[in-house]
């Protein structure tokens, strides 16, 4: 039966993973900031999800470039974009649209100004803003008329690219980083309702009769945003797609695709995209795309001929300066690694002498420890011997008497162990550490040190402590510096209150993000605003016999592991709080 119960356990924990959805990207052209594209085909998405239950949809939101990377890439199913950058995808990509937006923004350019220009000619030796040069609505389309009005005119105009969103070039014409800027259809109106204050000084020009949905605009409409599917996507789930979108009756509306041969005419007019020029070049039209350059280089060539020795001689002098540089650079590096190098030994040294006052501090209470098992195996070993040379020692009693014997002697063992792997010499080495683990070995070291002072320790652990990547000796260092001083610190506090409250738990630091706080209470007199302000300083204490190491070591050894410790007054009553936070890493 239990078998059957695991085996039926076991089934149910597999269904989830069999229904469940298969995941689609839909890459979005971004051309209004994320958000935007997300609000506006996530209608699209909902309707493909409802229609088609065995997939789940995800929206991309990408930019020009960004949709040509994903789908080289194959991480694209779908794409919904301009119908220039799709005629250049599906050339290059190979994507086939499936359908057409119906009743969505006009695809279309309007040209807006705050100053006077009303026609394309007003644009020469004017600085245009643009999203970008690939953009067909933020610039191709515009760019078209530019060419059927003046063939030249575009070289007169100096374009400023602002990136999307499409609003910054807008803004870009009220800052005065440019005189005119291409936006898309209708944007115009929608940044004047939504921000009439600022955007009120602009106004279309260059207009055409028509009107595109009531609004103005500089170039023909084109044909709408097609959604096409990616070369790698299967016709069958294509056509499901497409009854889907054809199916819609809110939210965005689709037809079927339409004729782009309006936006291929304008490619091949200014022979970019799947036009683009690839074949050899005429030399009249070689000197009419690069005249700029081309006079640029003659005046460079001319320059270069008149100062080509003062060059050479102005090299040949910087290098002999550079080779003097090089020198005095690896003779600095090499002596600020040999620092580096006494600075590091110099350290381990200080830890190391510091775990030592460490253990100096607890060696009565260490002695103590080990006092316990010796003076038990050699009550054993005598009592044997006696009872041996009495001659009424049975077997069973000589074995009971050795058992006990190894116990006591594996318990001395264990001291000995913990005491060498703490005082050692080591280099620092970093792994993972689990925090409730280290706390039980650390309060193993320090748990007679309390007991003998009479100190009582109230130890809280955070269930799911999360792990560290940090030096484990170097921490069981900093919790015993911290154990040490408080019990110390409450040498003349009355019996009844001595009381150290140690806890752990997970906490954010707003500036260094997720962490791990390790607090170390005690309840003795605490320390003055003078004693505050110099906590944790080297070669400050507040001990009669102390060196003022301990603490400062201890900030050094947290502040290397990228944390903090901090001292404060508790706000319920006397004593003083240490608190020590180190970051949680990924991998750790």
């Amino acid at each position: 039966m239990r078998t059957l119960a695991a085996a039926a356990a076991l089934g149910l924990a597999l269904v989830p993973s069999v229904m469940a959805a298969e995941p689609l990207r839909i890459g979005v052209l971004d051309y209004a900031g994320e958000e935007h594209s997300l609000a506006h085909w996530q209608a699209t998405a909902a309707a493909l999800d409802a229609a088609l239950p065995a997939y789940r949809f995800t929206l991309v939101p990408l930019d020009l470039a960004g949709l040509e990377r994903e789908l080289t890439a194959d991480r694209l199913d779908f794409v919904i974009t301009n119908p220039g950058d799709y005629a250049v995808l599906e050339f290059r990509n190979h994507i086939s649209r499936i359908a057409t937006a119906d009743e969505d923004t006009p695809v279309a350019s309007t040209l807006v100004t705050t100053g006077g220009m009303k026609t394309l000619g007003d644009l020469a030796g004017k600085r245009l803003a643009v999203v970008s040069p690939e953009a067909f609505g933020g610039f191709q389309a515009i760019w078209a008329e530019m060419n059927r009005a003046d063939p030249g005119l575009k070289d007169r105009v100096r374009l400023v690219i602002t990136g999307t969103p499409m609003h910054r070039a807008a803004e870009a014409v009220l800052d005065g980083r440019a005189d005119a800027a291409v936006l898309r259809a209708c944007m115009l109106e929608g940044l004047k309702a939504s921000e009439p204050a600022r955007f009120a000084t602009l106004h279309a020009f260059a207009l055409r009769p028509e009107k595109a949905r009531g609004c103005a605009v500089s170039s023909p409409v084109y044909p709408g945003w097609p959604f096409a599917k990616a070369r790698g996507t299967s016709p069958a789930l294509a056509k499901k797609v497409a009854i889907a979108l054809l199916g819609m009756q809110t939210g965005n509306f689709w037809t079927v695709p339409l004729d782009y041969q309006p936006v291929h005419e304008v490619m091949r007019e200014l022979r970019i995209g799947p036009y683009a020029r690839t074949g050899p070049v005429s030399i009249s039209e070689f000197v009419h795309d690069y005249r700029d350059w081309l006079v640029a280089l003659a005046i460079a060539l001319v320059f270069w001929a008149l100062y080509s020795v003062r060059i050479e001689t102005l090299v040949r002098r910087r290098t002999q300066a550079l080779n003097a540089a090089n020198a005095g650079l690896k003779r600095e590096m090499a002596d600020r690694l040999r620092a580096e190098e006494a600075d590091r030994l110099h350290r381990r040294e200080l830890e190391h002498v510091a775990r030592l006052s460490i253990l100096g501090e607890m060696a009565s209470s260490i002695a103590h420890e080990l006092n316990q098992p010796l003076a038990a195996i050699a009550g054993y070993a005598q009592g044997s011997l006696l009872r041996l040379r009495a001659g009424n020692c049975t077997p069973a009693d000589m074995e009971r008497a050795s058992e006990e014997i190894a116990q006591q002697a594996e318990r001395a063992a264990t001291v000995i162990k913990r005491i060498r792997a703490f005082v050692r010499k080591r280099e620092s080495q970093r792994a993972a550490v689990d925090m409730a683990a280290l706390m039980e070995e650390t309060a193993a070291l320090f748990e007679v040190t309390t007991h003998r002072a009479g100190v009582a320790v109230e130890m809280q652990l955070a269930e799911d402590l999360p792990q560290v990547f940090a030096d484990r000796v170097q921490l069981q260092q900093v919790v015993l510096n911290l154990v040490q001083n408080a019990v110390d610190a409450m040498a003349q506090t009355a019996p009844e209150d001595r009381r150290i409250e140690i806890r752990a738990a997970a906490e954010t630091d707003p500036a260094h993000g997720p962490g791990l706080c390790l607090s170390v209470r005690d309840h003795g007199p605490g320390l003055a605003p003078e004693g505050m302000a110099h906590f944790a300083e080297a070669f400050y204490t507040t001990k009669p016999e102390g060196i003022g190491l301990g603490l400062s070591l201890s900030r050094s050894i947290v502040e290397a592991h990228e944390g903090w410790l901090r001292a404060e007054t508790p706000a319920d009553g006397a004593g003083l709080l240490v608190k020590v936070w180190l970051p949680v890493r990924e991998g750790a």
